[in-house]
């Protein structure tokens, strides 16, 4: 398909017509050393902005909601990220009965205390 010169000039004049100079003025036109300065200092404020962002979502994600407490390890992110638990609570809590739990299902108080006793007392079956 061969672009014709003149239709696209007549396009190009219906839209300055309507929308005014600027709308098909090539901004390349317009761009000075001044506003390449003053557009990449605008992304670095952006990029930085953001990544602020990314760091205080990161780490107000460590503290498991279910026992309360601020996790260190690396090994608990999946399970922070897809459960909203440290890899303890998932073990205890989580583990084999995924479906309750994505259901809602949350363990109650004197549930919780007996697997966090266990956990300081380093029992992992709860065989006293």
């Amino acid at each position: 398909m061969k672009k014709d010169p003149n239709y696209l000039a007549a396009v190009e004049k219906a839209i300055a017509d309507k929308y005014g100079k600027n709308t098909v003025q090539d901004f390349r036109s317009q761009w000075t050393e001044g506003r390449e300065k003053e557009y990449l200092k605008q992304l670095r404020e952006a990029r930085t902005k953001r990544d602020k962002k990314k760091r205080k979502n990161i780490s107000s994600n460590r503290t498991c909601s279910t026992c309360k407490t601020y996790s260190f390890s690396s090994r608990d992110d999946l399970y922070m990220n897809r459960f909203e638990c440290c890899y303890l609570c998932y073990r205890d809590f989580v583990q084999n009965e995924e479906e309750r739990w994505t259901k809602g299902w949350r363990p109650g108080t004197e549930h919780l205390s007996n697997a966090l006793r266990r956990r300081k007392n380093g029992n992992r079956f709860g065989d006293s």
